[in-house]
């Protein structure tokens, strides 16, 4: 079973009441029904610390850290994947970022961000450094206003892919267990070639599986 975190959503009421929601865009269902059409997926609330007695009693193989706020803007949000994060390496699980995913897990790790412009709500090429789903060159999306220079990846990941500005959009570990993308592989019409491969690469890890076993 795959575990993949959410957004925190605050919800106004007519009376001023304000209620907080965690949230995932129906993209995602949809696609990891496609890449990983036998395994059942787990929406992880936001409970801060807490979080990794809830995992472990569900039994999870993997997670995803998904997109949406900037680190440092919701500190449960942050809490409850430094805590996941943390409980899977100790647990020997692998863990695929998207986007705020991605840098979650390069500052966890020691790295750093920096501001990027030119990566809002476009698509551009990125250039892999070996071939994935045939070809070392791929088109993305891009919805992220904060980047990471190859000198600002974390000790013990290494770069994948890089945007035409040298920025790193993909990284993974040496063993693979870790990885992570800039770009968003769910809101794709249909899953792409690379991001299905990637993913399965990683996670497939966590139930037997290589990313061509599937």
């Amino acid at each position: 079973m795959l575990g993949i975190t959410m957004r925190v959503m605050r919800h106004t009421y007519s009376g001023g009441a304000v209620e907080e929601r965690d949230a995932l865009a129906r993209d995602w269902p949809r696609f990891l029904r496609q890449v990983f059409p036998q395994e059942p997926v787990l929406y992880l609330p936001n409970m801060g610390a807490e979080i990794t007695g809830f995992a472990a009693g569900a039994g999870l193989t993997g997670l995803i850290f998904s997109g949406g706020e900037d680190w440092g803007l919701v500190p449960e949000r942050d809490a409850t994947e430094a805590a996941l994060f943390a409980w899977a390496r100790e647990a020997g699980l692998p863990v695929f970022g998207v986007c705020r995913g991605a840098q979650a897990i390069n500052l966890l790790m020691g790295g750093r961000l920096t501001g990027c412009d030119g990566h809002v709500a476009v698509r551009h090429a990125v250039e892999l450094a070996r071939p994935v789903a045939g070809s070392p060159r791929h088109e993305v999306n891009s919805f992220h206003a904060q980047g990471i220079l190859r000198g600002g990846l974390a000790p013990g990941l290494e770069a994948l892919a890089l945007a035409p500005d040298g920025t790193v959009e993909a990284f993974t570990s040496a063993d693979g267990r870790i990885a992570a993308v800039m770009w968003h592989p769910e809101r794709e019409a249909q899953p792409a070639p690379l991001d299905t491969a990637l993913l399965r690469a990683c996670l497939g890890r966590g139930f037997g599986e290589t990313a061509g076993e599937r």
